[in-house]
């Protein structure tokens, strides 16, 4: 079973690296029957091990492939290190563990987000984060992960990057890639897969709006955002009437209720940071409301996106483990949706907010606060 795994990840690599069997024997030192013979099921002399480990930049224990569960044994052990440290101390570790997996892409994305967050590593690091985002987009399947590294990219790199790097992105902000997988269905004159994929298209523009800044709201070293609680207040309270009238009957969607219950909670913050302490109060105490309808749509399910002639049936995917968000269209086409956020609002969102947002500061000690505070911290449990 070792002899197998051995020539299957000696192929595999070779392979990924799009050598024949003479060059990857040209740069070992053998000859080309050696290798010949090793992606058959013969087994290299063990002094080459840690040699044709060190060329296609993998470890022993995972080219000979008998310590997957040490691995993952290993991986974990290192997320929990990682969670509990400040971004500084990440990109030691998130080095060190790159290193020893240089394949494991989940250990790539935790590297190039904290350098990214360790303003001070740009410079240093930049050629480690260029080599690792490059690879991500070169091998990496997942679209997320993809879409992180481009907007690291995006980020860190340098004015004379910024030319190569600016048009990677094909579907956060704009939507391009679907954009024109629609005009393509249309000049082609595939009129049903045109409609679907319009309509999707269509949602992936709402989604846009109202989730261009979610997740900054919970970013704690950043504080920009609760600079002018007042457009915050007027913009969340627009986007929750858009929300309202996405259906008939003014009832907001399922699909679409978590989002409107983060944006109920935002508008209470910025209120109440405005100094409208009332009417903040009320949108704080209907959060709750909102936030416990959604809570109890199960993860994964598919839901309603409301007024059947405005978006045609189509469904849209809560947030499972898996962390993907899916489209699907009336004819059962699935369009891959970038604004996970927008359907994963979690059971302690509110405490968090009201724990870390200044917006809260000046009524820490009100009564109401407080009242709220422990009804938070209970639905958090």
């Amino acid at each position: 079973m070792a002899e197998l795994k051995i020539a299957e990840s000696i192929l595999r690599e070779r392979r990924k690296l799009k050598l024949t069997q003479e060059e990857l024997a040209s740069a070992l030192s053998v000859s080309p029957q050696a290798v010949s013979n090793w992606e058959r099921g013969g087994y290299p002399d063990i002094t080459m091990l840690p040699r044709i480990a060190n060329y296609f930049k993998i470890t022993v224990d995972e080219l000979i492939g008998n310590d997957d569960a040490a691995k993952q044994a290993d991986i974990q052990d290192y997320k929990k290190r990682y969670a509990e440290l400040k971004w500084k101390d990440k990109i030691t570790l998130a080095k060190e563990y790159y290193r020893k997996y240089p394949s494991d892409f989940t250990i790539m994305e935790d590297l190039v987000w904290a350098i990214m967050k360790e303003r001070d590593a740009w410079d240093t690091e930049y050629e480690l984060v260029k080599e690792v985002c490059t690879k991500i987009l070169a091998e990496c399947s997942w679209e997320y992960t993809r879409q992180n590294a481009t907007e690291v990219m995006s980020i860190v790199c340098t004015d004379e990057d910024w030319e190569n790097w600016q048009y990677k992105s094909e579907q956060f902000y704009s939507s391009c890639l679907n954009e024109r997988i629609e005009e393509r269905y249309w000049r082609r004159g595939v009129m049903d897969k045109f409609n679907s994929q319009s309509n999707a298209n269509d949602m992936l523009t709402l989604m846009h709006f109202l989730g261009r800044e979610y997740m900054r709201y919970y970013e704690r070293e950043n504080d920009m955002l609760f600079k002018n609680p007042a457009r915050t207040a007027a913009l969340m309270k627009y986007r929750m009437r858009i929300l309202e009238n996405i259906s008939e009957d003014g009832i907001v969607p399922e699909a679409w209720s978590g989002c409107y219950a983060d944006c109920c909670l935002k508008a209470a913050g910025a209120l109440i940071g405005a100094g409208e302490y009332d009417e903040g109060f009320e949108y704080l105490e209907k959060s709750f409301e909102l936030f416990e309808r959604w809570l109890l749509i199960p993860d994964g399910a598919w839901m309603d996106t409301g007024n059947p002639a405005l978006f045609e049936n189509a469904k849209i995917s809560k947030v499972d483990k898996g962390c993907v968000v899916n489209i699907r269209t009336n004819d059962n086409t699935e369009v891959w949706s970038p604004y996970l956020w927008l359907f994963w609002q979690l059971k302690n969102d509110i405490e968090r907010a009201l724990t870390s947002w200044c917006w809260f500061d000046s009524v820490r000690d009100d009564p109401r606060y407080l009242a709220l505070y422990e009804k938070a911290k209970q639905m958090a449990e």
